[in-house]
């Protein structure tokens, strides 16, 4: 999270505590049902003053989630300990107020390792993909996936993600964009240390990338020089193993333009039926760019992040794309015939965004197929 969205952060927390505070606790009447309407309803407003305000003074849509998660995990928790606290001092709080004061607490254990274990707690994601008899591969192939690498500076847990997948001993290796968010101003500070993160990554089929949110082209060239990893831009090229031909095609962050549609239509649409098809593209709206039932075997993406949060039997709330919740949630999905797999991606929003990841835990995506 950057300095003004933390300030922003802090000031709505803050302000939050003392207004909802003061209604709960003013005067010496029992804190009963009419008073805890009362703060829900001032707790609202505040929310949607502050999510304006902010954004005016931000400018970026994730500070609604920003202020949403304070509101959650700072405002609810310390209200509820002033509710249990006055109980303690004077005995005038209700049943109810005194069960809400404890969910609000409840909720303490789930941020904490939302914020400072879930992030960080990666895990290899396997799927295998079934080909079709006339360009199945005589021998399985592998494909490693590094999506949405989206780091601010270069760990250990992003060289533990780039050892996870050259363990796999991958045939071909894709990153679907998002390789940094730090900004021109830092992007020479962060570049060599990035190109070393990079320098392992090979493949007998290669290493390729594709445009996401977060990079330039620009600063694509610049992370990637003097690795194997190759930029592709709306092109389609074609790659073979063990007799089998491999059409590759990789789709920009513009999805949607015409060179991308060329692209679609190109790899779409050759001749035959022996060779296999593979489109990687960041965004996972790029697979309906494809026809149903598309001749193209596999589309693999990144960007949703699984939505970095999601609830329990619902799956995340919100996944910036058009596909289906279930398919932004990750992993390998059939839509109309158009096979996608969804990496949730290693990293999560930085910017105005908290660091936040809920049941959507950061992979590395192994793909067999077969």
């Amino acid at each position: 999270m950057n300095n003004k969205a933390a300030a922003v952060t802090v000031v709505a927390a803050a302000t939050n505590v003392v207004v909802i505070g003061w209604i709960l606790m003013r005067g010496s009447s029992p804190i009963g049902a009419k008073r805890v309407a009362q703060a829900a309803i001032a707790g609202t407003a505040l929310v949607g003053a502050q999510t304006i305000g902010g954004y005016i003074a931000v400018g970026n849509p994730f500070l609604l989630i920003t202020i949403l998660w304070s509101y959650l995990a700072i405002t609810l928790p310390c209200v509820g300990f002033l509710l249990l606290v006055r109980r303690t001092t004077r005995a005038r709080t209700t049943r109810l107020a005194r069960v809400l004061a404890s969910i609000a607490l409840a909720t303490v254990p789930i941020t904490l390792y939302a914020s400072f274990v879930e992030p960080y707690r990666l895990v290899t994601e396997r799927a295998d993909v079934a080909i079709a008899p006339p360009r199945a591969p005589s021998r399985p192939i592998t494909v490693a996936v590094l999506a949405d690498i989206q780091c601010v500076e270069v760990t250990a847990r992003e060289h533990e993600a780039v050892r996870r997948a050259m363990e796999a001993k991958p045939d071909l290796v894709l990153l679907p964009g998002d390789f940094v968010q730090v900004g021109f101003h830092r992007l020479h500070e962060i570049a060599p240390a990035f190109r070393e993160l990079l320098a392992p990554l090979d493949a007998t089929l290669g290493v390729y990338c594709v445009q996401g949110d977060t990079d330039t082209r620009r600063d694509i060239e610049m992370l990637i020089e003097g690795t194997r990893v190759r930029l592709l831009d709306d092109q389609v090229i074609t790659l073979e193993r063990d007799g089998l031909r491999v059409t590759l095609g990789g789709i920009g962050i513009d999805f949607d333009s015409v060179s991308a549609r060329a692209a679609l239509h190109d790899i779409e649409s050759r001749p035959g039926d022996d060779d296999l098809r593979i489109v990687t593209a960041h965004r996972p709206d790029v697979v309906y760019g494809l026809s149903p039932n598309s001749r193209v075997d596999l589309v693999v993406v990144g960007h949703t992040h699984g939505g970095q949060v999601a609830l329990p039997f619902f799956g995340p709330p919100m996944i910036s794309s058009e596909v289906p919740r279930a398919v932004g949630w990750g992993g390998l999905h059939d839509l109309q015939g158009r096979r996608i797999y969804v990496s949730r991606g290693i990293g999560w929003e930085h910017g105005s965004a908290p660091r936040l990841r809920f049941l959507s835990p950061p992979e590395v995506s192994i793909l067999t197929l077969r």
